[in-house]
């Protein structure tokens, strides 16, 4: 986690944000019918698929106050959310909870039939929203193609701060000396931007689309107010990994700084990874409702917007069979199975062995071993419920005390069942005991196995045996 994280946790603890968005719910339109959405920390990020409603999100709150600067225009939701041919909102509600210094208010924001309408005192606070338009070329934009002519001169500038020249050096890993923000004898109005780099002076019209939106955004931050909420779609949007990253680590310093509060919506694990789990929300369109996840992790969020999986932890086992068992275990205690890879690997040794290099913090990725029960600890394992190897105990504790479930799976008679058992007890090697006892009951060895798997998990173990499983791997998750 980059530093500015635990300065602004620490700060948050002492001296919380003068005015800060807690809560927005949206009811009665794009499908949203109540649900919330609460913003945590002060930079925070919605992730989701594309028509999800992370931009609804955005306007909602961005239409929650009156701007603080009379000169800027004010945002409306009748403008973000208009009645159409197509489509006519009403009973709409967009609900908050607000704090300005030490004072909480909530309000609402209600459209019954016709018009919007608003309480008598709406909050006021400087507001800057950006949408996936600023990404657009300069030379794309209305009004600025005109404004590349070579008989025109430059009429006046903007000196960006040397501090954001700093940041925009190191997001775009490239040192630039200087940057301004000019106006030409063309057009006195439309500023172009103009950095110089290594001796070259170039614009916004020869920049790339990365360089051109990024420096478009730190024009914003120059002299922005204090307390102001920044409300920023895409945020990824033209820029790689380590851009990315870096962008994020600029607008942790500028909310500590300012007190400023920062909403981004983005598909990017490298966006998400930047910010802390508190930090990070997911939102899911279902085919009922809208779903809200907080804390996730990237993979998680990968899982739910692509075709490939991208587990958030690594589970190791000694073989198939304790693979089946932990899976059974977590599908029971309703653990997304969907986030995790099991994998056997061979010995108890190797396990402890990934155990301990997972502890120690030796490896890319998160992980846990999974021991059996008559295997002794080691850190960063856990072991299996019981005092014996799972065929041992998984057949032994059905025998005493869950004939009557395991049977019934089977659709066998408990004689039957009971009576293969104890044959199958005479087996010196215990590993062969699904084998055998598959064979006696004309089953396959891999049904049988995870059956009797099942039936150990809901009749033969405690709940908090079973679930302990499940606590290690979302612990792990979560560090």
């Amino acid at each position: 986690m980059h530093k500015e994280i635990d300065k602004i946790r620490q700060k948050v603890a002492t001296s919380p944000w003068p005015k800060y968005i807690k809560s927005v719910r949206v009811q009665g339109f794009r499908g949203w019918e109540g649900e919330e959405i609460r913003f945590p920390f002060p930079v925070t990020v919605i992730t989701g698929e594309n028509g999800s409603g992370k931009s609804t999100v955005l306007k909602a709150v961005a239409s929650a106050y009156i701007q603080s600067d009379s000169d800027k225009e004010n945002f409306y939701p009748s403008s973000f959310f208009p009645d159409t041919p197509w489509e006519v909102i009403s009973g709409a509600e967009l609900s908050y909870t607000i704090n300005e210094g030490s004072n909480t208010k909530t309000f609402s924001i209600k459209k019954k039939e016709k018009r919007w309408r608003f309480p008598d005192n709406r909050p006021k606070r400087n507001i800057i929203l950006q949408d996936v338009s600023r990404t657009l070329p300069l030379d794309a934009t209305v009004g600025y193609a005109k404004i590349a002519n070579r008989n025109a001169k430059e009429n006046a500038s903007d000196i960006l701060d040397s501090n954001l020249t700093t940041f925009y050096s190191s997001i775009m890993g490239k040192k630039y000396d200087s940057a301004k923000f000019s106006t030409s004898t063309h057009d006195e109005q439309r500023q172009v931007g103009v950095v110089n780099t290594l001796g070259c002076q170039y614009s916004q019209f020869h920049q790339g689309a990365g360089e051109d939106a990024t420096l478009d955004l730190l024009k914003l931050f120059h002299d922005i107010p204090d307390t102001s909420l920044v409300l920023i779609d895409e945020v990824e949007a033209s820029l790689h990994p380590r851009s990315q990253r870096r962008l994020v680590h600029f607008l942790l310093w500028l909310a500590r700084t300012k007190n400023i509060q920062i909403i981004l919506t983005t598909h990017s694990p490298y966006i998400l990874e930047e910010l802390p789990m508190e930090a990070r929300i997911f939102i899911e369109r279902t085919s009922t409702s809208i779903d809200v996840s907080y804390g996730v992790t990237s993979n998680f969020a990968l899982n739910r917007m692509d075709d490939i999986d991208k587990p958030e932890i690594f589970i190791f086992v000694e073989d198939d069979e304790a693979e089946v068992l932990a899976r059974t275990m977590l599908k029971q205690s309703d653990f997304d199975i969907g986030r995790i890879s099991i994998s056997p690997v061979g010995p108890a040794n190797i396990v402890k062995a990934i155990g301990i290099a997972s502890h120690s913090k030796r490896l890319p990725i998160p992980a846990l071993g999974v021991l059996d029960a008559d295997q002794e600890i080691q850190n960063g394992c856990v072991k299996f419920p019981g005092e014996s190897a799972p065929e041992k105990q998984i057949f032994s504790d059905i025998y005493n005390s869950g004939l009557s479930s395991f049977s019934a799976r089977l659709e066998l008679s408990e004689d039957s069942l009971k009576d293969a058992l104890e044959k199958c007890f005479t087996v010196v090697e215990h590993h062969e005991w699904p084998s055998f006892l598959a064979r006696k009951l004309g089953q396959t060895k891999d049904y049988l196995w995870e059956t009797a798997c099942i039936a150990w998990c809901k009749n033969c173990i405690p709940d908090e045996e079973l679930t302990n499983l499940k606590r290690e791997v979302e612990s792990r998750i979560n560090t």
